[in-house]
Parts: structure tokens; sequence; C-alpha cells
């Protein structure tokens, strides 16, 4: 089985279950210790049981509740350097023995699966986004990612899964309440993937063996899921791809777990 839940998505939080045989990974830990705890075992999965939690970069809505539960279970943390900088003092707190670095291209191994960091362009120390690779299979989590470039589009070309990024509509956060020095950040190229860029971007990298698309982190002022699933479909549909499912990841509720091909 290699499976996956978005266990939450958005501004307001994000994690993500990566599920393959006996190694249970969380990514991310952007909402509370209590409802990770709740989510996890939603879908019977024992938070202490956890193989790893691994944090893709140093944000707020990535880490919120990484302090409290790292406290509640003993479970080893993967982070970039630069993002362990961020986090000052955690290590310290949950012992240095339960704290390990990870390096953008060098893969890491647990158990059957080897999770594969990948650099992207974001306002943050070291961020990176994954490819999980099991029995032949692979899954692409990528999200706060202020533009796609060939490396990029190289890495995550391909995959059976995949959670990318559609965060906002250009022409909603344009007109929105933002201050001009947020949507100059969003927009620019450290800042959130568009639609029609989440659009472009499957439209380029999807392969043959590709059976799922679940957006996610998306704005909750400056975008709608039904926005955002119109804009990437018609993408899609005019590339030939528009018989693949695509699924909107919600804010507050997790996803069910979906088999990864």
């Amino acid at each position: 089985m290699f499976s996956f839940s978005v266990l939450a998505s958005g501004s307001s939080g994000n994690a993500v279950l990566v599920w393959a045989d006996d190694v249970r990974l969380l990514i991310d830990a952007g909402i509370s210790a209590r409802r990770l705890d709740r989510s996890l075992q939603q879908h019977g999965v024992n938070p202490d049981q956890l193989t790893a939690v691994v944090v893709t970069h140093e944000h707020r809505d990535h880490v919120h509740g990484l302090r409290v539960f790292a406290r509640r279970h003993a479970v080893p943390i993967w982070a970039t350097g630069g993002t362990w900088t961020e986090l000052g003092d955690l290590s310290t707190e949950v012992g240095s023995e339960r704290c390990f670095t990870l390096t953008a291209g060098k893969v890491v191994y647990f158990g059957g699966v080897a999770a594969e960091p990948v650099a992207v362009s974001h306002d943050a120390r070291e961020p990176v986004m994954f490819c999980f690779h099991h029995g032949g299979k692979k899954l692409v989590l990528a999200t706060d990612l202020g533009f796609v470039g060939d490396r990029l589009r190289g890495a995550i070309a391909d995959a059976d899964a995949y959670i990318l990024e559609s965060n906002h509509d250009v022409g909603m956060l344009r007109a929105g309440t933002y201050p001009w020095h947020l949507k100059r950040r969003i927009l620019g190229d450290k800042g959130h993937l568009s639609n029609e860029a989440a659009g472009e971007t499957l439209a380029e990298v999807i392969g043959n063996r590709t059976t799922r698309v679940v957006l996610a982190h998306l704005s909750e002022e400056n975008n709608a899921p039904e926005v955002a699933k119109t804009a990437v479909r018609a993408i899609l549909m005019q590339e030939g791809l528009g018989h693949l499912p695509i699924e909107v990841a919600p804010r507050h509720e997790s996803t069910p777990l979906y088999a990864v091909g």
C-alpha cells in the first residue's frame, strides 16, 4: 500500500500523511498538535508510531503545531539546515538525537520509501518540496513555489500522483484587500503559484502513469475551490488531459486516503 492524505491545506495550516506499508510520514505540522493527533487517528495512525515528521520550511502555516507535537510524541524530525536555524531552540528542546538534517538533492530512505528533497523558490531560509518513491510509484508534494523552472519540472515529471499548489486567482488577488507589498510577494518568484501556473505546470509534467491530481494551499481570500479546479481543468483539457480526476484539498478537514498509482 502506498497512499496519502492531505490533513490540512492553506494559509491557516498545512499537513500531509504519506503511508507506505509500515512507513508513516507526517509532512509539515502547520495545525495544532491536538488536530494533528485527531486527523492521524481518523486514518488509523497512532501518532507515537510515526516513522518521522518531515518539515518543508519554517513558515507558521507549516510548523504551527510542531513544537507541541514533538513534545508529545518522541518521533524523529527532519528538516534542512536553514529550516533548523529558523526553528531556533527546537532541537535543544526535543533532544538533538531526534533531529536530522535534510539536504536538497540527497535522497533519504525511510524503510522502503525514498524521500527526495528538491530545492524550491520561496521566501524561506532553505525550503524544499518532495518526491516520494515506493514500489515503483512516485508521489509529488509541491507547494509554496514562486515559480517552476526547468530543474523542478524535470524532478516532478511523470509522477503517479500530484499534490500541487494552486494558491490564487490572479484577478482576485489584484482586486482584493491585501496590501500591495503582500500582493507583490505572492505574485513574485519567491511567492506562490497561481491557478494558471499550476495548470501550465501540470500540463508539462503529467505522464502516462499519472492518475490523480490534488490542488492544495488555496488562498481563502484570493481563490475558491471551483475557481481553481475550473482554471486548471481548462488548461489540461487543451492538452488532451481532461480525463484526469482533479481534487481540491479542504482547508479544515482531511482528504480520504488516496492510493498512489
